[in-house]
């Protein structure tokens, strides 16, 4: 009885420890199969270790590959199908492929000369461009291409930083072109931009150069010749309609503006008191919305016909007949409609009248002074317009046949800064001796 009772219970305790180390056992089976779902599977690459240092960066020589492919694919094409002259879309000459030379090689104008010419003939530009000014504009940006993106859908120009060296080679031009014909008088009349002139209209933060204060430097380093404030015209009509939004010119309102205050400095007599104004397009969209992809407003071009008797005609020296109007409407139907004045802008352009003043005007100028001439023109028998930036040929000419009695410097500050044409076509003729009269020396002009 005792040994049964014995052999009872020792079973029972063997049963208990079986059945524990049963349960043991599937915890840690259980335990061990929920930490290999959550660990990380982790693959063995067993190849040799030169075949998997060579396959490594396949994948990326592939996708290089394809970069390059398309890269060249894209240049092909840029190399291979016609070129454009010019770009309607940025109303502005494309670059010439550059001459190769071993001399412009080794000093690098060529490789140069063929990045940008290869830039502004890229397959695509115009629409990748137009892509990115998009971009740029969802985003925010405050600026574009080089142009401000203002208030009520206004775009100014970002002026470019005057170099000293320049500046000063300027005023030294001028004064000595002064000192070399000291007959005539002078007045130098430059305007400021839009950036400036209208700048409570920038966006937030955006830096505006205070060309106030560097006109009013730069007059004061002029020897005989004399100054007129067209940062007071003009700002003192700030709020109406005298620079164009898309463009960086002033109106015709604003030549206007800047006309009366020239006409005071150059004694001009009685004003015309009455004018027709015509307006002559209502869609021009100018060179800041082609710069900057912004198309959200167009302009409009007015033109401001004096009532006088004095009539006029035209003649160019780059060729043609004489036309008895300064407005070609032609360019009316081109992207370019400021170009209305004009046609643009060209070396050198003489308007003749019928005003019986006994005064001949010449002007220093850039495009700005196309829109200026339908006030200037009454006033004086002959206007001898002349833009250094095409002008290579020498001003003794002008000076000596002519009969010049005024001479008028008419910019805008950003052009006149930067532009170092001016002061190489006036050294030219302050430095070069002026020939005695019937020496068969003078030269020629258009």
């Amino acid at each position: 009885m005792d040994i049964i009772t014995v052999d009872i219970a020792a079973a029972e305790a063997a049963q208990k420890e079986q059945k524990a180390a049963l349960t043991a056992k599937e915890a840690a089976e259980k335990k061990a199969e929920e930490e290999a779902q959550t660990e990380p599977v982790v693959t063995v690459d067993l190849r040799p270790a030169k075949v998997r240092a060579k396959a490594a960066p396949r994948a990326a020589v592939m996708g290089a590959s394809a970069v390059l492919c398309t890269a060249l694919l894209f240049g092909a094409l840029s190399l291979s199908l016609p070129k454009k002259e010019f770009s309607e879309t940025e109303n502005r000459v494309l670059a010439g492929a550059p001459q190769f030379s071993v001399s412009a090689f080794l000093k690098g104008d060529f490789q140069s000369g063929f990045e940008t010419w290869f830039a502004d003939h890229f397959v695509g530009r115009d629409t990748f461009s137009a892509l990115h000014h998009l971009v740029q504009s969802v985003a925010g940006s405050r600026e574009a291409g080089g142009v401000y993106l203002g208030e009520e859908d206004r775009l100014f120009l970002i002026p470019t930083t005057p170099e000293e060296e320049n500046v000063t080679a300027l005023a030294d031009a001028i004064n000595a072109f002064a000192s070399a014909y000291p007959e005539q008088k002078y007045l130098f009349a430059v305007a400021p931009n839009a950036v400036w002139t209208q700048r409570k209209y920038l966006p937030p933060y955006a830096e505006a150069p205070d060309q106030q204060a560097q006109l009013a430097a730069f007059a004061k380093r002029l020897k005989n010749v004399k100054t007129v404030d067209l940062c007071k015209a003009l700002s003192a009509h700030s709020d109406e309609y005298i620079y164009y939004r898309t463009d960086h010119h002033w109106t015709s309102l604003g030549a206007k503006y800047a006309f009366e205050a020239i006409a005071a400095q150059l004694e001009t007599g009685p004003l015309v008191k009455k004018y027709e104004t015509h307006t002559l397009s209502e869609t021009f969209e100018g060179t800041l919305a082609a710069k900057s992809g912004s198309h959200k407003t167009r302009d409009t071009i007015d033109i401001y016909l004096p009532e006088t008797d004095i009539a006029y005609y035209v003649n160019y020296a780059d060729g043609g007949e004489a036309e008895s109007s300064m407005y070609r409407r032609a360019f009316l139907d081109t992207r370019d409609q400021y170009a209305v004045f004009f046609g643009g802008n060209h070396a050198l352009v003489r308007i003749r009248t019928t005003a019986d003043t006994g005064r001949k005007l010449l002007v220093f100028k850039d495009s700005y002074a196309n829109a200026a001439m339908q006030f200037l023109y009454p006033y004086f028998e002959e206007i001898v317009m002349v833009d250094p930036r095409y002008y290579y040929d020498s001003l003794i000419p002008v000076m000596n046949q002519y009969g010049i009695t005024d001479v008028l410097y008419l910019y805008n500050a950003d052009t006149f800064f930067n532009d170092t044409s001016l002061a190489d076509v006036l050294l030219e003729a302050a430095e070069t001796p002026e020939p005695a009269p019937g020496s068969g020396t003078e030269g020629s002009v258009g």
